[in-house]
């Protein structure tokens, strides 16, 4: 039986490797949810614009007006956050990506090794087989003489 003696490393690298891919999940559903959330804000600033300008036809108050303009304000300063967190967040998955790479990468080369290893002990298996094959046919085949030269006599 093969037994890998690199065989705790690979499971190591496999751990490592998953718990990676789990952080990077992670990571992209704070993107999506980022996202999510700058498309609602945008939503909110284009709906506030409008009943701006709805309110305004129907004369509205300068008061209304400046308070509207801040809210406006605000909020197109929120956008502007948000997007610079969903920027980073982005930055974020880049380099878990690179990280994960790097993890498949040396998970894969010991798996290389192992697989490696069992084709020379397969290799191997093969050979011992055909030489108890071959020794079987030898000893066989000097019994039969042995007997055919024993009948002779």
């Amino acid at each position: 039986m093969y037994t890998f003696r690199l065989q705790a490393v690979l499971d190591h690298r496999q751990f490592v490797e998953d718990n990676l891919k789990k952080e990077l999940a992670e990571i992209r559903q704070q993107a999506m949810a980022a996202e999510k959330a700058l498309e609602q804000m945008e939503n909110k600033e284009r709906f506030t614009a409008e009943a701006l300008k709805s309110e305004q036809a129907s004369g509205l108050s300068s008061d209304h007006v400046t308070a509207y303009h801040s809210y406006l304000r605000r909020l197109s300063d929120r956008i502007v956050a948000q997007k610079t967190l969903i920027v980073t967040i982005e930055n974020r998955i880049g380099r878990k990506q690179d990280e994960v790479l790097e993890a498949m990468k040396k998970r894969q080369i010991l798996e290389k090794l192992k697989d490696q290893g069992l084709d020379r002990y397969n290799q191997m298996m093969v050979r011992k087989e055909t030489n108890f094959i071959d020794e079987i046919a030898v000893n066989q085949y000097a019994r039969k003489a042995l007997n055919r030269h024993g009948k002779d006599e």
